[in-house]
C-alpha cells in the first residue's frame, strides 16, 4: 500500500490512518442503560398511551425527535413539556427545543428577529 502511494504521490507525504471503533464500557447495571427506541416510547407512556401519535420519527445519531405539532396541541401539551419530562430522566443531561436553540443562536450573532407567525 505504501510502495502505491509513493509511486503516487513521492516521498513528500503524511499519512493519516484513524478508525472509530470505540464503545463506552458497559453500564454497571441494566437499570443504565437506555436504548434509543426507548426514548420515543417513553414520551408516548407519559403523554399519548392510547393513540402513541405524538412522536413521529427520532433520529438517535443526532438526537432529533419529530413531533407531530398538531397532535401535540391536541393533547394540550408543548415541545417545553416534553423536554422538561426528558430532563426529568436520569439518563438525560440537557433538551433542547427548537425555540432554546433558535434563542441562543441569536444571542450568539446578536440577531434578533421577530417571528412571523408566533404561537401563544
Amino acid at each position: 500500500m505504501l510502495s502505491a502511494l509513493e509511486a503516487k504521490v513521492g516521498n513528500d507525504y503524511v499519512l493519516a490512518v484513524t478508525a472509530d471503533h470505540g464503545m463506552p464500557s458497559e453500564p454497571s447495571s441494566p437499570d443504565r442503560r437506555h436504548f434509543a427506541p426507548l426514548i420515543g416510547d417513553l414520551l408516548h407512556e407519559k403523554f399519548d398511551p392510547e393513540a402513541r401519535q405524538l412522536i413521529t420519527s427520532f433520529e438517535p445519531e443526532n438526537g432529533q425527535i419529530f413531533v407531530d405539532q398538531d397532535r401535540l396541541s391536541h393533547l394540550g401539551l408543548t415541545l417545553r413539556d416534553l423536554a422538561r419530562f426528558l430532563e426529568s430522566q436520569p439518563f438525560l443531561f440537557v433538551v433542547f427545543t427548537n425555540d432554546d436553540v433558535r434563542r441562543a443562536a441569536d444571542r450568539r450573532t446578536g440577531h434578533f428577529q421577530r417571528r412571523r407567525n408566533p404561537r401563544p
